[in-house]
């Protein structure tokens, strides 16, 4: 097969998005795209993790061990190869205020830093529980200052904190389901001064201060706001919190207060579902791009 994405739509409604049921907040998207992702050989791999840059270039990241990069409209720019995958594929990707870019790579217990040509500029950690090392890391987050967050699961369960020269500056977490505590701690968003933490077998998000002070818990109000294995989470343009959903196969989206606004999608391989998807991003026309993992499809929602 060759690298040609091929475009699939389907005009779903023309209903402006909003709430269409009172008990479960189900919304009716615009429009919804599927796109295969590049071949890699003979198989087409899953896609693992998506995130977007300022001007809506798309980062993705999938099982073959690749970093793919797409223009708005989802069609193919570049491509690299990261290091190593031969024991196990990265995770968690995010695109930093300097224009580089970086990589959680998971099965390698380390930070990859790329150039935007895909040029290795540096690797940070090593395997360990100490200080600095990591254990699964699976997601990297930037905040204003340009210091940066790492999650980690597997060991304790946690997060560090480094400046913009990657020296440690802080850890925080341990692994239960207490305040402050992960059950596997996956995407990251930063706003506002606060962290959000998708936690994902706790199913709930965390909030932390930039110290690592637990704030609060969001998406256990009440039943119809609860979450099932979140994976990864993205700020919308409406500072609008939007969530993948791994175990219920759908996005959810919530105020920063932690209010249910709406949710999208169900568990399968139809134009409306996702198999267990792992990451989302969000870019700045609200068009919400899923890495629908388990059906080897890049889906992008006009919600």
């Amino acid at each position: 097969m060759s690298l040609r994405v091929f475009f699939l739509a389907s005009q779903l409604s023309l209903l402006v998005c909003g709430c269409t049921d009172s008990t479960d907040h189900q919304f009716i998207p615009r429009q919804v795209f599927r796109k295969s992702i590049p071949s890699a050989g003979a198989t087409i791999p899953a896609p693992r993790a998506v995130t977007t840059a300022d001007d809506d270039t798309l980062y993705l990241l999938d099982n073959a061990g690749r970093v793919l990069v797409f223009d708005k409209n989802g069609d193919p720019i570049r491509q690299w190869n990261m290091p190593e995958s031969d024991v196990g594929n990265p995770e968690g990707i995010c695109v930093l205020s300097n224009g580089q870019i970086a990589v959680a790579d998971t099965h390698y217990h380390r930070v990859v830093v790329f150039a935007p040509s895909g040029t290795v500029v540096r690797m940070v950690g090593q395997e360990g529980q100490k200080d600095g090392d990591f254990y699964w890391p699976v997601a990297v987050v930037e905040d204003d200052q340009g210091n940066l967050f790492v999650s980690e699961y597997g060991g304790s369960n946690r997060v560090q904190k480094f400046n913009k020269d990657w020296q440690h500056l802080l850890t925080f977490g341990d692994i239960g389901d207490q305040p402050g505590e992960f059950q596997r701690p996956s995407g990251m968003v930063w706003h506002g001064d606060q962290l959000y933490i998708v936690d994902a077998f706790n199913d709930r998000i965390q909030v932390f201060d930039g110290q690592g002070h637990f704030l609060k818990v969001l998406g256990m109000q009440d039943a119809t706001s609860r979450l099932h294995y979140p994976y990864d989470i993205a700020l919308g343009p409406e500072k609008d919190l939007w969530v993948i959903e791994y175990g219920a196969g759908r996005i959810s989206r919530f105020s920063l207060k932690g209010e249910m606004l709406g949710r999208f999608g169900s568990t399968g391989s139809g134009p409306n579902q996702f198999g267990t998807p792992w990451g989302l991003a969000v870019d700045s026309s609200r068009r919400i791009w899923v890495a629908d993992t388990r059906n080897h499809r890049l889906v992008a929602v006009d919600p």
